[in-house]
């Protein structure tokens, strides 16, 4: 299907937006007078969820240094790594309570070294001294927030505690801290379902790309729900002015994304009853939480480091929308 064929239809659908702030005919103009040859073709087959296996936080120990946050991971050497090498082995052994003296000797010899407070909470967990092992992961937090592992273990202490309302709390700030783990996200799901929260896995995937052909022309392929989407893309992607725009302002990749989901909001209204993203979006454009969606939905599970700079403010906000946005 040619451009220009759609033009009229998609200049009809951007009457849903107020005249003066209307992403989708912006885009549409521009791209109508764009010197470049767009085409459009359907899209046939739906695009599968990208696998982001490779896409997981590693464990990392932050300071707040000349205004922000410097995230170095753990690295131990010399006496410090001959340490942990002695608890590492006698945890193996199951020896857990030689582990924890040993992991306290590594403690003093690197008090940076916090990622091993949650390996003596774990000894205590395995114990089932569900008490102890909550006191250990909360110094882990204290001492590094942005470890994922001891809020994902206190969530598992909170449930087998019976503390559903905790539990919630800190699977949901781990989730944040580290988007794609898999077995993060099992456990998510199973402390969602005691919750009576919606514990499905679902991800923001969009069923449009757009292609630069060898001879400059564009290819925009969309399925009709997000053909609108697809188009304000390639205004981004490909005209002068929008790329004027993005190397302009370090925070227009956020503005990107919200022109984009502007495409969608025609449909909303029509089609949303099948289709959970466009529910999604549109619970969160109706409680003032689009800028939430976009984080946690769209940039985390591409950028998942980027959560580790983030203050303990943003991440616990980020965590309520997690289950805010589960809510039946």
């Amino acid at each position: 299907m040619k451009f220009k064929t759609l033009l009229i239809l998609c200049m009809s659908a951007a009457i849903a937006f107020a005249e003066n702030d209307n992403p989708l005919k912006r885009a549409m103009e521009t791209l109508n007078s764009s010197k470049i040859a767009y085409s459009v073709k359907e899209l046939k087959k739906p695009f599968p969820e990208p696998d982001r296996s490779n896409l997981l936080n590693m464990p990392a120990y932050r300071r707040f240094v000349d205004g922000g946050y410097k995230v170095t991971a753990f690295e131990f050497k010399g006496d410090v790594k001959k340490a942990l090498d002695k608890a590492e082995d006698l945890f193996s052994k199951k020896e857990y309570a030689k582990a924890r003296d040993a992991y306290k000797r590594v403690l003093l010899l690197d008090p940076n070294a916090t990622i091993v407070m949650a390996y003596i909470a774990q000894t205590f967990g395995i114990e089932q001294n569900w008490d102890m092992a909550e006191s250990w992961y909360k110094k882990a937090i204290d001492a590094n927030y942005i470890d994922y592992l001891a809020h994902w273990l206190l969530a598992d202490v909170y449930r087998n505690k019976g503390d559903r309302k905790r539990a919630l709390e800190e699977i949901s700030i781990a989730k944040v801290l580290n988007r794609n783990n898999p077995r993060l996200e099992s456990l998510r799901q199973k402390i969602y379902a005691a919750n009576g929260l919606d514990s499905s896995h679902w991800a923001f995937n969009p069923q449009a790309r757009v292609l630069q052909t060898p001879d400059g022309s564009v290819v925009v392929e969309a399925d009709t729900l997000w053909m609108y989407y697809a188009f304000i893309e390639a205004a981004w992607k490909f005209e002068p002015e929008y790329k004027k725009r993005a190397e302009s302002n370090k925070d227009m990749g956020e503005a990107m994304i919200k022109e984009c989901l502007a495409g969608l909001l025609p449909k909303i209204d029509e089609r949303k009853a099948n289709s959970k993203t466009l529910t999604r979006l549109d619970k969160a454009l109706s409680a003032g939480k689009i800028n939430s969606f976009i984080m946690y939905e769209i940039i985390l599970p591409n950028k998942p480091s980027l959560a580790y700079y983030l203050d303990k403010k943003q991440i616990e906000a980020l965590g309520d929308y997690v289950i805010w946005s589960n809510q039946k």
